[in-house]
């Protein structure tokens, strides 16, 4: 069974507007689109993992080009957020097969 969709709770990180420090956020949930991609093929793992580098860029969000310290924060939050979400994907194809013997 191919799961039309994705979706998967990440908890992110947002800078403080004082100091740059780090705080968490409460989960954020995002839906991403599985269903038209083959994920046995090289071609669909490559757009997978482009479509999860793109939610985890608007989880995470930006920081300023002159803050190194929040640019290494999001860098991380967006590393952080694509592999959990592989790890979620992974998860729920085993649960999904198991559920199909």
């Amino acid at each position: 069974m191919i799961m039309k969709n994705v979706a998967i709770a990440f908890a992110a990180l947002s800078l403080l507007a004082s100091g740059g420090a780090l705080a968490q956020v409460g989960p954020v949930q995002m839906t991403v689109v599985t269903h038209d991609l083959d994920l046995r093929s090289s071609g669909g793992k490559a757009k997978l993992q482009r479509r999860l580098e793109i939610a985890a860029a608007e989880v995470c969000g930006d920081a300023s080009a002159s803050d190194p310290a929040g640019r290494r924060a999001i860098r991380t939050c967006r590393n952080e957020v694509v592999a959990a979400a592989l790890q979620e994907l992974v998860a729920r194809q085993s649960a999904s097969r198991l559920a199909q013997r």
